[in-house]
C-alpha cells in the first residue's frame, strides 16, 4: 500500500507515454482543424522503415556513433581511473576536476562545444592556427563524416567522468591482498593489469559498457545545436530522426515507430545491464 503512490506515478510519467507511443506507431496520425485525425495501417509505419534511406542512414550513423564512442569512453575511462586509484592521484581536487564536464547541463555543453568549433572565432582554430598546422583554419561541422566525429568528441568529453568513478569504485573494491599474492609470484605489473585488475572490473567494465551503450543510442542536444543534422544529414541519429519526422515533417505515426526501434534497442541492452547485476548462481543449482 505504501508504495502505491510511487507506483502511480510511475505508469504515468512512464508506462502512459510508451504505451501512446506504441498505439501511435500503428496509426496514420494527422492534423486537421478539429484536432488531430487517427486512421490505423497497421504495420505500414513499420515497414516504411525498411524502405526509408533516412532511416537506414541514421542508423548507420547511430551504430558508428555507438561503438566508437563506448570503446573511446570505456579506454579513456579506465585509464584515468587508473590514474586516480594511484597514490599521486587520490587528492580529491582531481575528482572535483573530472567532475566538471558531467556537471554541466547536456545544452550548456552543446552551446560550449559549438563555440569551440567555430570556424571565425573558435578556440579550436586559434590553436590550429597558432600551431601552424593551417593557415586559415578549418571548418569543424562543414563536412558530413567531420561534423560526425566532432560530435562524437564533444559527448565522450562529457560522458568520461562518470564512468571514471564507477570504474574508481571498481578498483577500489579489488582487494589489496591479491596484487601482493600476485607480486610474490613475480608477476609484472602488465600480467598485475590482465590477470587481477581487469576480471576485478568485469562486472563494473559490462556495466559501464551498457549504460554508455544506451546513452550514446539517445544523444539529442549536441546534434540539435550544434548541426541540426546536417550537413547533408550526415550527423542525424536515430533519436534526432525520430523527433524531425514527429514534429518538424508531422509524421507522427512514423516518429512514434522509429522511437519504438529505438526504445527496443535500448530495452535490450538494458536487459544486459539487468543481467550483468544479477547474481551469480551456483552450478548445482
Amino acid at each position: 500500500m505504501f508504495s502505491l503512490p510511487a507506483i502511480f506515478i510511475l505508469l504515468a510519467v512512464l508506462a502512459y507515454p510508451i504505451i501512446s507511443s506504441f498505439i501511435l506507431s500503428f496509426q496514420e496520425v494527422g492534423l486537421g482543424a478539429g484536432g488531430i485525425v487517427t486512421e490505423f495501417i497497421g504495420l505500414d509505419n513499420y515497414a516504411k522503415i525498411f524502405q526509408d534511406a533516412a532511416f537506414k542512414n541514421a542508423f548507420y550513423n547511430s551504430i558508428y556513433f555507438t561503438v566508437v564512442e563506448v570503446i573511446a569512453v570505456t579506454l579513456l575511462s579506465l585509464g584515468l581511473a587508473l590514474i586516480l586509484n594511484h597514490p599521486l592521484g587520490r587528492p580529491a581536487i582531481y575528482r572535483v576536476i573530472l567532475l566538471i564536464p558531467w556537471a554541466l547541463a547536456p545544452v550548456a555543453n552543446a552551446v560550449l562545444w559549438k563555440w569551440i568549433y567555430n570556424a571565425n572565432y573558435g578556440v579550436l582554430n586559434a590553436i590550429v592556427v597558432g600551431l601552424g598546422l593551417s593557415e586559415t583554419g578549418i571548418v569543424w561541422l562543414g563536412s558530413p563524416f567531420l561534423a560526425l566525429n566532432m560530435i562524437l568528441i564533444a559527448d565522450v568529453w562529457k560522458a568520461i567522468p562518470f564512468i571514471t568513478l564507477l570504474l574508481l569504485a571498481g578498483l577500489q573494491n579489488i582487494p589489496i591482498r591479491l596484487y601482493k599474492a600476485a607480486l610474490m609470484d613475480g608477476a609484472t605489473s602488465w600480467q598485475q593489469f590482465v590477470h587481477v585488475t581487469l576480471p576485478g572490473l568485469r562486472t563494473t567494465l559490462i556495466i559501464s559498457i551498457v549504460l554508455q551503450s544506451i546513452w550514446a543510442l539517445k544523444v539529442f542536444d549536441l546534434v540539435f545545436v550544434l548541426t541540426k543534422g546536417g550537413p547533408a544529414d550526415g550527423t542525424v541519429l536515430l533519436n534526432f530522426l525520430s523527433w524531425r519526422v514527429t514534429f518538424n515533417y508531422l509524421n507522427i505515426g512514423y516518429g512514434a515507430a522509429i522511437a519504438n526501434v529505438l526504445f527496443v534497442l535500448m530495452f535490450l541492452l538494458a536487459l544486459a545491464y539487468i543481467r550483468a547485476l544479477r547474481p551469480r548462481t551456483s552450478a548445482r543449482k
